[in-house]
């Protein structure tokens, strides 16, 4: 900031020459360092051209063209490091913060990581033939084994495997009759086939309801359910 250039406004406002309040707005941007538009720097400049007043004397003289050419130097640089100013600090406003860019990159890593691991839906279809045809050679459990349901799936193979050998065991004389009580021979070979026959039915009927559990969470969600 010019002190000369603010000391030569106060001065015109002091002998009344020109706009005092268009002065006081002129000289308000100066002492607080910023820059004058360019009708206000004309508007200035014609004033200090056709007064007689001296930019270092608060008395009436004449203003001689070299003290006018230091004004209109000062008005010019004061001008242009504000410029300057500005332009820098726009360009810092303009530059993308550290939270932005990681904002940025946040939707793209979930969108890859999305399309890298997608969600299948499970065949009815297939879970069905699974649980009928295996399940006819004793390989009960299949079918939820497919749908992702490994320990309950182990869990009826097992059971169905258990109650196949003890039947067939009895019939070929494996286990010899006279070894089982009376009692217990006669509703053994009953006992086992309902038993096998049940967990049959059972294993088709749930692994159907899982199949249709999973899909309908798969196609309402996009994702597998939680619970599974």
């Amino acid at each position: 900031m010019s002190y000369d250039l603010v000391r030569s406004v106060r001065n015109l406002i002091q002998q009344g020459v020109g706009d005092a309040s268009r002065l006081g707005y002129i000289l308000n941007r100066l002492e607080n360092g910023k820059y004058l538009y360019l009708s206000d720097q004309k508007y200035l400049e014609d004033l200090l051209s056709e007064s007689d007043i001296i930019t270092s004397q608060p008395a009436e003289t004449k203003v001689d063209s070299h003290s006018l050419g230091n004004l209109e130097s000062d008005l010019k640089q004061l001008n242009t490091q504000l410029e300057k100013i500005l332009k820098n600090r726009d360009a810092v406003e303009k530059m993308p913060s550290d939270s932005d860019l990681r904002e940025v990159e946040k939707p793209a890593k979930e969108r890859t990581v999305q399309v890298n691991i997608p969600v299948h839906y499970k065949s009815d279809h297939f879970t069905l033939i699974l649980a009928v045809v295996l399940g006819l050679i004793s390989l009960q459990g299949i079918g939820h084994i497919y749908l992702g349901k490994t320990a309950r799936g182990v869990g009826i193979l097992a059971l169905s495997l258990l109650l196949f050998t003890l039947w067939l065991s009895y019939v070929m004389g494996v286990v010899s009759r006279d070894s089982v009580p009376s009692f217990v021979s006669v509703y053994f070979l009953p006992v086992t086939a309902a038993g096998y026959l049940g967990l049959y039915i059972f294993q088709i009927l749930d692994s159907k309801k899982l199949c249709s559990i999973y899909n309908e969470y798969v196609s309402e969600q996009g994702k597998k359910p939680p619970w599974w």
